[in-house]
């Protein structure tokens, strides 16, 4: 089991098991995140002072190439169920879509403000991402790659943490 820390311009892997550093993944300007796609042996950065995303293979900790995204690339998301890649791109209000073992990217979807965390739903074939600067959460459908719904989370504001509970088909913002 491994920890994937950030650190600005690297990120630190750790060990769970023997609580020890084994590695770090470097050239990644700006990291706000890390995803993993543990069956295809791959990772993925967000680097937000390149406007770009690292594939990484988490077996050497090397780049194995770089994808242009939005302006600002801040968190990232696996989605298992297309095997996609999205980052969410704050200054660039939008997100970005590509094949996470080609690095293809498939679509830019417009965003109505900047966006902050994401969540998946692979069962809905949908991807929850709430909109910092608008109070809003948008729902994202993954097979038309287009904003399903938006909606308000009033009286809540600037919400940046998310987290879902997928027995229950709850969503919590933070």
């Amino acid at each position: 089991c491994r920890l994937y820390v950030t650190h600005g311009t690297k990120i630190v892997v750790i060990d769970m098991d023997k609580n020890t550093v084994v590695g770090e993944i470097t050239d990644t300007p700006g990291v706000h995140g890390f995803a993993i796609a543990p069956e295809l042996g791959l990772g993925f950065s967000s680097n937000g002072m390149e406007n770009k995303a690292s594939i990484v293979d988490l077996k050497t900790l090397q780049a194995k190439s770089k994808v242009d995204t939005g302006a600002n690339p801040d968190a990232i998301l696996y989605d298992p169920g297309r095997k996609e890649v999205y980052t969410f791109n704050g200054r660039g209000n939008s997100a970005t879509v590509f094949e996470a073992a080609s690095g293809k990217v498939v679509e830019t979807i417009p965003m109505p403000g900047k966006p902050e965390f994401a969540q998946v739903d692979v069962k809905a074939g949908r991807i929850y991402n709430n909109i910092e600067d608008k109070n809003e959460v948008v729902v994202i459908d993954t097979k038309t790659h287009t904003v399903a719904a938006t909606w308000p989370i009033a009286p809540g504001e600037g919400a940046s943490g998310m987290a879902i509970d997928l027995a229950n088909h709850r969503l919590f913002l933070g």
